[in-house]
């Protein structure tokens, strides 16, 4: 049958300079002849943030819709339609289990694992696969980057020992093997390149076509392919790309702004890469900026993001706060700490309302990403101080593709496995065969 359409594979091979493209309707396959285009492929992230919360201020009295938000959650007011706040769900394998301190190093490991990692005391780290590393076992190989592992904070040293726990556990939520914890990419410069680097010729040239992309756009490497390409595509498609295109430019004068700002001094008096803005809040915006353009062109279908590493002892001056976040969370129920801890809580919580937002503003197929992306914002405990694992404070973004049922609250049992959800969001982007760490199944009532 003659194909009366080009295909992305067709586009993508024939444009010299590689720039993924969005969904467009004009490039997907037909079901049948005259059927309905594919519908957009499941997206997930997700996103880590430290140190616990200030939980009176967190969690809900009730399930259901339209049920009021705790003073931690109003940010979430404008895009609440597209979350489910949860509570109930736990980890149990970042509990101590006979293994005594190092609750933060646990954490980070057991929470895309949901395995009890080993305490190394300087050995060879172990935990278990991640459940994104699980995912990109299996769909990894239909996009051009497996998986996208970001970060907002640099790591610390392997050798920074908890209890006996290797400091590189707080550093990845993600591991690709047992073993082999998956660094983050800090640099939104570098994340950019990754994404749109021009990978058509041999190394040496790839190496010279990145330092290129240092001094000019990427969209003139591929804007005579592009103008070739759009009389191909239907008219609301030409519209689509047109608006991707844009959005590509905007991040990158973002990021090229970045670079001329003077970057603050890290901890140790040595200067931040080149491309990281200078307030943590355009940082971690940026980052996410990047993750919506990541689904956006289809680069990945697989993103996680620390916010900051575990422990951290981020301050947040842009808040009028000069306390490590890390230190305030052991707040022996002070109400001056427990204050701060909320009001740390609330930003990182208007962080995540922004990536939702952009999400629901960012066309995809015949509705917007947040259909088709399913994403998990939270923390690996509950309380900063008790350093405990279970009822933990989780949110659950987008539709999955109908696989999440979201604008509600959700109480979910007492000690129900995180790994549960985990299993379901891989189950919804066609990872049937998954088994996450703990889980028990597939976690009840996400789709309503």
């Amino acid at each position: 049958m003659t194909q009366s359409h080009p295909t992305r594979r067709q586009v993508l091979h024939g444009m010299g300079a590689v720039l993924s493209l969005p969904w467009l309707e004009s490039l997907t396959p037909r079901a049948v002849p005259g059927g309905k285009p594919v519908a957009p492929p499941v997206r997930l992230a997700w996103i880590y943030v430290p140190n616990g919360v200030n939980s009176w201020k967190w969690f809900l009295d009730q399930e259901g819709t339209n049920v009021p938000l705790s003073p931690t959650l109003e940010p979430l007011a404008p895009v609440r339609q597209h979350v489910v706040i949860t509570s109930g769900l736990t980890l149990d394998q970042s509990r101590g289990h006979g293994d005594g301190g190092g609750e933060h190093n646990r954490a980070t490991a057991g929470f895309l694992t949901g395995t009890h990692p080993l305490k190394n005391h300087g050995q060879q780290p172990r935990s278990g696969i991640s459940c994104d590393q699980l995912a990109a076992q299996v769909i990894g190989d239909r996009t051009r980057l497996a998986t996208l592992e970001l970060g907002c904070e640099r790591p610390q040293p392997p050798g920074m020992c908890d209890a006996g726990y290797s400091g590189v556990y707080r550093n990845s939520i993600s591991w690709r093997t047992p073993t082999s914890p998956l660094p983050c990419e800090l640099n939104p410069r570098t994340v950019f390149s990754r994404l749109f680097a021009d990978r058509t010729q041999g190394a040496a040239a790839g190496r010279r076509a990145r330092e290129v992309t240092l001094r000019q756009s990427v969209l003139d490497l591929v804007l005579g392919d592009a103008k070739r390409l759009q009389p191909a595509l239907a008219g609301e498609d030409r519209h689509k790309l047109d608006e991707y295109f844009a959005s590509v430019r905007a991040v990158e004068e973002r990021i090229q702004r970045a670079e001329r700002l003077p970057a603050p001094p890290a901890p140790d008096g040595t200067q931040a890469p080149v491309g990281i803005p200078a307030d943590v809040g355009s940082y971690i915006r940026l980052m996410m900026d990047l993750m919506v353009l990541a689904f956006q062109s289809d680069s990945t279908r697989l993103i996680t993001l620390m916010l900051a590493n575990e422990g951290s002892d981020r301050t947040f001056p842009e808040l009028e706060l000069t306390t490590s976040h890390h230190w305030t969370g052991h707040h022996e129920k002070k109400p001056d700490k427990l204050e701060v801890i909320h009001r740390v809580d609330r930003w990182y919580v208007g962080q995540f309302a922004y990536l939702i937002d952009r999400l629901a503003k960012t066309k995809d197929g015949n509705g917007t990403l947040i259909d088709s992306c399913g994403l998990v914002y939270g923390c690996a405990l509950r309380d900063g101080n008790l350093h405990d694992n279970g009822d933990l404070p989780i949110l659950i973004g987008g539709r999955a593709g109908g696989a999440i049922a979201p604008g509600r609250s959700v109480k979910w049992p007492l000690e129900t496995p995180m790994a549960n959800l985990h299993v379901s969001l891989l189950q919804a982007a066609g990872v049937t065969a998954a088994t996450v760490g703990d889980s028990t199944g597939p976690l009840a009532r996400l789709a309503g």
